[in-house]
């Protein structure tokens, strides 16, 4: 299931970011490339309104914003990786390394909670935080993603 959500391309694996509001901006740049009709300003108020209902960094180190989106057919998936740590409210008060950013279409709820459940059971295999954190590169990250979803 992510094998088809994630591109390289969509994967940032030095990102510049220091706090929330840095991220959330960054990111946003990576889900747009991605599906150049989007309104930039739309998804980042999209996505700032659901954080701030409540934070999305549950998993220590990982967060995962995401929103609904009426322009978009299927989910997209932008994966962020920051070897200093992101300042980002997370639950547990320390810094996020790694970031899930996901729009998904408002008529998808299914793809939505298959999605968020899929990465929740990869979020606990063994290592996945480490070896994401190993990575240089996009396609390396998607590789480490994927192997971890196949080893469910």
């Amino acid at each position: 299931m992510l094998q088809e959500l994630l591109k390289p391309e969509a994967v940032r694996v030095n990102l510049e970011s220091e706090d929330k509001e840095e991220l959330f901006e960054e990111m946003t740049e990576v889900l747009v490339a991605q599906c150049p009709g989007l309104d930039r300003a739309e998804v980042l108020d999209s996505l700032l309104q659901r954080e701030a209902k409540m934070t999305t960094g549950v998993v220590p180190g990982i967060a995962v914003p995401h929103a609904i989106n009426q322009k978009i057919k299927k989910p997209i998936c932008a994966v962020g990786i920051s070897k200093e740590g992101i300042d980002y409210e997370a639950l547990d008060g320390k810094p996020v390394h790694i970031v899930f950013m996901l729009l998904f279409p408002a008529d998808d709820t299914a793809a939505h909670l298959n999605i968020m459940q899929e990465l929740a059971f990869v979020f606990g295999v063994p290592d996945f935080y480490k070896s994401l954190m190993d990575k240089n590169s996009g396609a390396q990250v998607v590789q480490a993603i994927v192997q971890a979803e196949e080893s469910l």
